[in-house]
């Protein structure tokens, strides 16, 4: 203002000197009134809360379709050039936005704070509560939370969103599904995986739902949400519902991408003149057939991805409707492998009977067609010599005859076609009517088909001595899985007073469940013309019946469940739920299971002694308890004693060997579910008006029953040697973290950062019970890679009271001395046997800490959002290290890494050590996108264009290729934490998209 009246001086002064005093008089009145007009341009003016008047701080104030605005002060209070009815526009995070009309001079303001994060309705098992009357644990993501890039699986999608949530991607496979674990590994041969419900179908296939029909995702983390799906929430549930249609015109969304995928990281071998360094070095000698080949390089390219989805929704206020197509082509950056997907969905909203009656039918359909590659040739072009070439001066594949492990990678990729069809359909309805306010009746029906038709064909490899790459050999199966499920509910809901609401729910629901399937091997044909296509040519099967096979089992499952949520004063909240359960899969003297929950909730911030307080915005306590059920992973039948082939006998009558048949198990009448057991407590929070919220928890998991496979006492009658029983328990206790902190919100600006960790320890506690015990230690058996001699079953791994699922056990390396490896005397008897009394625990494969940081940030039509996902505590065993990182007799044969040519060990031993154990800690950045909105007028509702990017940067000491490494469990063939050599590389992808709304 001050430098304003300088400048009406300067213009006044000049005035004078330059005209008549009656003119200088006229410009020098205008002159004034025009800077009354000026100066009444400045508004100023205090905002406060609605609530309890406080000044605000921060607040941002913008004149409406103008880049003019400022910030309240520590006061509250702000200044702001408007012109004479102009619009203000006051924003502030926690606090519903307000539009004021400047009238004069002083406009005060007082914003009310936004609770609409308190009064949203999140989806519960069946049902939905509002966020506030929540006592259980629950985490609620949208569309717009998912990880940007190429995403062809929702839970990929989800990756670092949710606390307790562990998503493991170990291969770049894109036929591969991740490892999921909610709150740690709760089983060992139940199955570990959660329980998927889609649009209120339990069990539905989530991998073959496009993400972008995705509108929510619900993890119910702990028991007291969980419970309400009995024998089937043991390790947490995941909810699902998908987008459907709304009233009023046709909407069309379309969505795209085109993406491309290389090896994001790859072991460090030595290439030729390095190979013929190396072996001069150790004075070992090699046919040298001049050849320069990176043989990973040779089995690999760059995968071009396209993903494409079109969705059409509208309809009126009795019917609305959504409709949607996608199609995915994914290529892997391993030559013969890769996927297409095309997927369909149908939602459909009714009402009838004057909005008594609410009906919506759901229909899915998706065909996947997979091409999967034999993983082994990662390993052989590991093994194989960089100094030979990849084809032979006859045009046929390079082979080195009479070795054991040197087979050309190329040709078991490209003389081999292994495919699966997978063709998936899914139609649900359901009918609610509104018996009398607040009392509704449910009903819903399902039926699910899936079909899997697998095909495969090793084609003849001349030169080749490795008979499943050399010489032919063809199968085919067709598996097939029918689902039906009915399920009925009856929900009332009733405000008892002014302070109080009740509200039950009572339910049936009934599962029939059909696994078929047939499948013939041959092999021996007298062409590679027909492929796969003409089993029966073949001469294998003349002297192998076994090479057919059939199958076809059932089992049903049945069940009752109640639950009953009480609100009382808005700030006291309790669920109560109980369900039980009976299933076929188990023995006749325990096929019904019980399941109850309880679980309360305080909201202290509606306390007098938190009401209105500045700081605090919501404080809510929670505290729960429950059980639940796992049957998942085990076949039907295993409670009962059946037959089965079993070698052959000579029948004189028929002059010929027969097949034999023989009891194939034990019964077990006491079969049961295994029982997870949880408690904990938890405290939701949001204070400084809504800039910080989040929630802690903490709990402990106990698994209770574990179904495991034991040796059968034969003294006590038993004739087959095992047995599936109950023995035994495990633990997982731990923290999970949650918080979204925003930065900044203006109407240009707007920056969060969201955090989602969680510490857990895993603990075996016993594998025994009164009847049956497992060994003191069960060793898990790892393939570390195929026709690699000493590795095809090394038991780095056990099982054992008093320590964690899958942890390390072997021998400590003290020194290494003249090449060999110097054992610790462990047990101090002067004798030391690493391979028996002189092992230890080496480290916990198992990791103690995973987290993942999300930060957004816009600026007017940009936008920027990029995650770091790390954990911390896990070991890993070093496979490559152990194979290949060493110089021995095997170097000229093979070849090897690049830290062999400076090592110091000639040591071919491949017992489980503490040397080749490292940590797995790392950092990575796992995904970033940069978006613009375009401006659009006329058809267009939304136009943005977008790039993206996966696994863009990883920071860790792991030597190997990668840390983030397998935590699969699979008795007799998988363990976690083993860097298995034969696994498809991780990849990096970038992509490039646009989103369309018309």
């Amino acid at each position: 203002m001050i430098h304003s009246y300088k400048r009406v001086g300067r213009l006044v002064r000049s005035s004078v000197s330059n005209l008549g005093f009656k003119q200088a008089f006229s410009v020098a009145v205008a002159l004034l009134i025009s800077l009354g007009a000026f100066a009444q341009d400045v508004v100023s003016g205090k905002v406060t809360d609605a609530a309890d008047g406080s000044a605000i701080p921060g607040v941002s104030v913008t004149v409406k379709g103008t880049t003019k605005g400022t910030q309240t002060d520590i006061n509250g209070t702000y200044k702001v050039n408007a012109g004479s009815g102009s619009t203000l526009v006051f924003t502030f995070v926690g606090y519903t936005s307000k539009e004021v009309k400047a009238t004069g001079s002083v406009v005060n303001v007082a914003l009310a704070a936004d609770n609409k994060s308190l009064e949203e309705v999140v989806v519960v098992g069946y049902g939905t509560q509002k966020r506030k009357e929540i006592s259980g644990t629950v985490t609620s993501l949208g569309s717009r939370d998912f990880n940007a890039g190429v995403v062809t699986n929702p839970l990929a999608a989800a990756q670092g969103k949710v606390a307790g949530l562990v998503i493991t991607q170990a291969s770049g496979d894109p036929n591969a599904a991740p490892t999921v674990r909610l709150r740690g590994t709760g089983s060992l041969n139940a199955g570990s995986e959660p329980l998927y419900v889609i649009d209120g179908v339990i069990g539905a296939p989530i991998q073959n739902v496009a993400p972008e029909d995705i509108l929510s995702m619900d993890v119910l983390r702990d028991a007291s949400s969980a419970a309400i799906y009995g024998s089937r929430g043991a390790n947490g549930v995941i909810l699902i519902n998908t987008k459907r249609g709304k009233s009023g015109a046709p909407t069309v969304d379309y969505s795209a991408y085109v993406g491309a995928e290389t090896i994001s990281q790859r072991p460090e071998l030595l290439n030729a003149a390095e190979f013929r360094a190396a072996a001069a070095k150790y004075k070992q000698s090699f046919d040298d057939n001049g050849a320069n080949t990176d043989w990973l390089k040779v089995i690999t390219r760059t995968a071009v991805s396209q993903n494409h989805n079109v969705g059409v929704s509208g309809g009126s206020e009795n019917l609305s409707y959504r409709a949607s197509v996608g199609y995915l082509d994914q290529t892997g950056t391993l030559i013969g492998s890769g996927k297409d997907r095309l997927t369909g969905r149908l939602n459909l909203d009714a009402k009838a009977m004057n909005g008594k009656l609410n009906m919506k039918f759901n229909m899915s359909a998706s065909q996947t067609n997979g091409q999967f590659a034999d993983n082994r040739a990662v390993g052989f072009a590991m093994n194989m010599r960089p100094t030979d070439p990849v084809y032979a001066a006859n045009g046929n594949y390079f082979q080195l005859p009479g070795t054991f492990a040197n087979f050309n990678p190329l040709a078991a990729l490209e003389k081999k076609s292994n495919t699966q069809r997978l063709q998936d359909f899914l139609f649900n309805a359901s009918a609610g009517y509104t018996i009398l306010d607040g009392l509704v009746f449910n009903v819903s029906g399902t039926l699910r088909t899936q079909n899997a038709n697998n095909s495969y064909f090793a084609s003849t490899t001349p030169g080749n001595l490795l008979s499943t790459v050399g010489g032919n050999s063809a199968s085919r199966s067709l598996n097939s899985v029918t689902d039906k499920q009915l399920e009925a509910t009856l929900n009332w809901t009733k405000k008892l007073n002014d302070v109080s609401t009740l509200t039950l729910l009572g339910g049936y629901t009934y599962q029939d469940v059909v696994n078929d399937g047939f499948g013939a091997s041959n092999n021996n044909f007298l062409t590679d013309a027909f492929g796969a296509d003409n089993i029966g040519s073949g001469l294998g099967i003349r002297t192998n019946p076994s090479l057919l096979y059939s199958y076809k089992n059932e089992y049903k499952l049945v069940s009752f469940l109640a639950r009953a949520q009480y609100s009382l004063m808005n700030k006291y909240f309790a669920t109560v739920n109980m369900r039980r359960d009976g299933s076929t899969k188990f023995g006749d003297n325990n096929k019904w299971g019980l399941f109850p929950s309880v679980s309360v909730g305080w909201s202290l911030s509606e306390e007098a002694f938190l009401k209105g307080n500045t700081t605090i915005d919501n404080l809510k306590l929670r505290v729960s308890w429950g059980r639940t059920g796992n049957s998942e992973g085990i076949r039907p039948l295993l409670s009962k004693s059946f037959y089965g082939p079993s070698g052959s006998y000579y029948d004189g009558s028929a002059d010929d060997f027969l097949p034999a048949y023989a009891i194939q198990s034990n019964p077990n009448p006491n079969l049961k579910w295994e029982v997870n057991e949880n408690y904990g407590a938890g405290i939701d929070f949001s204070i400084l008006k809504g800039k910080l919220t989040g929630s802690i928890d903490w709990y402990t998991r106990q698994t209770k029953d574990l179904l495991y496979t034991v040796n059968a006492p034969q003294e006590k009658g038993f004739v087959y040697p095992t047995i599936l029983a109950n023995i035994g328990s495990m633990q997982n206790r731990g923290i999970e973290i949650s918080a979204t902190y925003q930065w900044l919100d203006t109407q240009d600006w707007s920056i969060s950062s969201s955090f989602a960790g969680s510490f857990n320890q895993n603990e075996l506690i016993s594998l025994k019970n009164d009847e049956f015990a497992a060994a003191d230690q069960v060793f898990l058996s790892t393939s570390l890679g195929s026709y690699i001699r000493g590795t095809s079953a090394v038991n780095f791994s056990v099982l054992q009271a008093g320590q964690p699922v899958g942890v390390f056990y072997g021998a400590k390396v003290s020194k290494i001395e003249n090449g060999k490896y110097v054992f610790q005397d462990l047990n101090g008897d002067g004798v030391v046997d690493p391979n028996a009394k002189d092992r230890t625990y080496l480290g916990n494969p198992n990791p103690t800490f995973v987290g993942g940081l999300t930060t957004n940030v816009r600026y007017k039509a940009f936008d920027l959002q990029f995650q770091l996902t790390g954990n911390a505590g896990a070991k890993i065993v070093n496979t490559n290290n152990l194979l290949l990182g060493r110089q021995d007799g095997r170097l000229a044969e093979s070849n090897a890494l690049k830290t062999a040519a400076t090592s110091v060990i000639n040591d071919e031993r491949t017992i489980p050590m503490d040397y080749y154990v490292e940590s797995g800690d790392h950092i990575r950045l796992s995904n970033a996108s940069l978006g613009y909105t375009l401006p659009v007028k006329g058809v267009f509702k939304r136009a943005r264009i977008y790039v993206a990017g996966n696994n863009l940067l990883l920071l860790t000491n792991y030597s190997g290729v990668d840390p983030e490494v397998s935590q699969n469990l699979a008795i007799g063939s998988a363990a976690p934490g083993i860097d298995v050599r034969e696994t498809y590389y991780k990849t990096r992808a970038f992509t490039a998209g646009i989103n369309l709304s018309f």
